[in-house]
């Protein structure tokens, strides 16, 4: 078993919805319009909807609501649109996986807590990149739920691996699999024809330090998802052993980007509000209490 054939075995059961490929293109285009793009996505109520639920969330904390979904597109522009319709969709694509085999109300609360995190990391440092980073922490760990749907007995073994050794989840899987989720998030992305900086950034986010190419998005990813897990335990409760890394690692990455670590040291703190508030519009029916 390989990382590529696993994602070659989903291709049929987890694929693109036709909302994303057409946003995707338009976007792309040079010469696309906001008025086009509100076009493709009046034709889906429910996209429309989370559009405008999102802009006038505390992510963007604007004094006047915003009322059509043109209005909406221009006030967050283009790149952080197709991000918004990708976790739509993405929450959709996934939805209605047995409960016993994963918590999706967890998953989402983690993901969207990353993505918020690794774009807010990218802004402290003056990066240009922070909406692709929000993306790329998003779907860093869509690799977990293709082990849960397509391997779920051997999945158990790696449950029971870090239950029964306290292990973290990437090392019980590598145990198991011999690779882990994050590798497989990076196959699956690069399948649906993301952008190499970011399936590669989430390939390597184990040992970013050892990154050949986008080493900095690696290190922002890599602290985010500790800084997920933190709020996780902040926030929903359970054991995240990764948590304790947070302090070291924001040091590092502080001296890496030439940050003030008092900047990431409150980083939990500052982005919970928009965390709980975007978990809540893509996941309007979770049973997280917060």
């Amino acid at each position: 078993m390989t990382p590529e054939s696993l994602v070659g075995e989903t291709q049929d059961l987890f694929s693109l919805p036709d909302v994303v490929r057409r946003i995707n293109q338009l976007i792309d285009a040079p010469d696309t319009r906001s008025a086009d793009l509100a076009e493709v996505i009046r034709f889906d109520p429910g996209l429309s909807a989370r559009l405008l639920r999102v802009v006038n969330s505390a992510l963007y904390a604007r004094p006047q609501p915003i009322e059509t979904v043109t209005q909406a597109i221009n006030l967050i522009g283009h790149q952080a649109l197709r991000d918004l319709v990708m976790a739509t969709c993405m929450v959709d694509l996934f939805k209605g996986l047995p409960p016993d085999w994963i918590d999706m109300d967890r998953f989402w609360f983690q993901a969207v807590a990353c993505g918020i995190g690794a774009g807010d990391i990218a802004s402290r440092a003056g990066l240009s990149q922070s909406e692709r980073l929000f993306m790329t922490g998003l779907l860093h760990s869509l690799g977990r739920l293709i082990f849960v749907t397509q391997c779920p007995n051997d999945y158990l073994d790696v449950l029971r691996l870090i239950e029964q050794e306290s292990l973290e989840s990437s090392v019980a899987e590598q145990r198991v699999f011999g690779f882990d989720y994050t590798r497989l998030s990076a196959e699956l992305l690069k399948a649906w024809g993301f952008p190499e900086s970011i399936w590669m950034a989430i390939a390597q986010v184990s040992m970013p330090a050892q990154a050949t190419q986008y080493r900095v998005e690696s290190e922002i990813l890599h602290v985010a998802i500790l800084i997920a897990d933190r709020l996780m335990l902040n926030h929903v409760g359970g054991t995240v052993p990764t948590v304790d890394r947070l302090a070291e690692e924001s040091q590092a990455l502080a001296e890496y980007l030439s940050l003030d670590p008092e900047a990431l040291d409150e980083l939990p703190d500052a982005i919970a509000l928009q965390v709980m508030d975007v978990f809540g519009i893509l996941m309007p029916e979770a049973s997280l209490i917060f």
